[in-house]
């Protein structure tokens, strides 16, 4: 067997060791000269640990021996330590789907096939918003955070409705948050994800309680986008009919805690990232608006009663020109207020697109007299 080989079968480190030595309470004890350090346990004199060091020359091979020798001590295989050791060093994020037909783990192929394509979405979406904030992304992600996207492993599922769990490793390749700090990509590309979850969640609650999509317009600036509210979205189903939770469980450093971070999104949340995933790629409707402005253009099929009319109008802030049908009565007031270059009003649901607008279920159209204005 080549060191290579060695190396790839292994695939621990002596410093992922030791600190995987400390967690279980292990405690460096003595050391033999310059190649390596030995480790005992205080409930256990027998039980030790040769740890070499990176510089002896058989490393790959001693390393070997350490391992035999905690998984005696475990009394498990030595791939069962060496997976939870590599554990230490990754982002885990486990996406749990909750509905009565994945009780027993087991969940419809299409739908599973949906959420492992929709968890890698979710990453990349992370990854995407950490280079640029925008509401939504047409391109791929950048050269250096597509291939960590190709590290990401797929974890053992777990029983008790059906879970998913995502490996991220922590790379070595560090992006710049700051002049003067950084961190591995996997770990900011991480930090970025549980930040825009977390405010669209917070978008969430606030567009319940005042119905305003702009509330979705700060979460972007956290990392949230389109393409973050579709791939949550995928986890709710081909028929978006499933709660379902995320926990992010990140690696332990200085610029981020390890502590489990959960979101759980149930069957309401889910009809608001409809809303929101539409309003981030403009196509939104703005319920029980009241447009006013005055009539640019009136189409009407020949020998028609009803006809279809335009208005510049400011919605949302924003001047659009809103069109909307109108039948009968309604419509000949609007060609008299177009003639005589006159103000109108009209309620109804204002459907935003991207370069459009249209007044749905209109109602109350009226024409707007001076005094009405003072």
């Amino acid at each position: 067997m080549t060191n290579s080989d060695r190396r790839r079968d292994l695939d621990v480190s002596s410093d992922q060791l030791r600190a995987y030595l400390q967690r279980k309470q292990w405690s460096e004890d003595g050391k033999i000269r310059n190649v390596a350090t030995i480790w005992h346990r205080q409930d256990n004199d027998d039980a030790e640990v040769v740890l070499p060091l990176l510089s002896v020359k058989d490393y790959w091979r001693r390393m070997r021996e350490a391992l035999a020798s905690v998984a005696s001590f475990e009394e498990r295989a030595v791939s069962e330590v060496q997976n939870e050791i590599k554990q230490l060093f990754m982002n885990v994020i486990t996406i749990r789907v909750v509905h009565d037909d994945t009780n027993d783990g087991t969940i419809p192929i299409n739908d599973g096939v949906l959420l492992i394509a929709k968890a890698k979405d979710l990453l990349s979406a992370a990854a995407r918003s950490l280079y640029v904030k925008r509401k939504q992304f047409t391109r791929g992600a950048p050269k250096e955070a597509k291939e960590y996207l190709e590290t990401l492993l797929l974890g053992q599922t777990e029983m008790g409705s059906y879970v998913v769990n995502v490996i991220a490793p922590v790379q070595t390749v560090a992006i710049a948050q700051d002049m003067v700090t950084t961190m591995p990509l996997g770990q900011a590309i991480t930090t970025n994800l549980v930040a825009g979850l977390s405010a669209i969640e917070k978008a969430t609650t606030t567009f319940e309680e005042k119905g305003d999509l702009s509330a979705f317009d700060e979460a972007v600036l956290a990392g949230a986008s389109s393409n973050m509210c579709d791939a949550l979205l995928g986890f709710s189903g081909e028929k978006h009919n499933r709660n379902f939770e995320i926990t992010v469980t990140a690696v332990s450093s200085t610029l981020f805690e390890n502590k489990p971070t959960k979101f759980a999104f149930d069957s309401k949340h889910v009809d608001v990232l409809e809303r929101a995933t539409g309003y981030y790629k403009g196509d939104y409707v703005l319920p029980a608006r009241r447009v006013t402005g005055y009539i640019t253009k009136l189409r009407r099929p020949k020998n028609e009663t009803s006809g279809t009319i335009t208005i510049d109008s400011v919605v949302g802030d924003v001047e659009r020109k809103v069109e909307l049908d109108l039948t009968g009565d309604d419509y000949h007031q609007a060609v008299v207020a177009h003639d005589n270059s006159k103000m109108v009003r009209v309620e109804g649901d204002v459907h935003v697109r991207s370069k459009s607008a249209q007044l749905l279920n209109p109602k109350n159209f009226g024409v707007i007299e001076i005094e009405d204005l003072l």
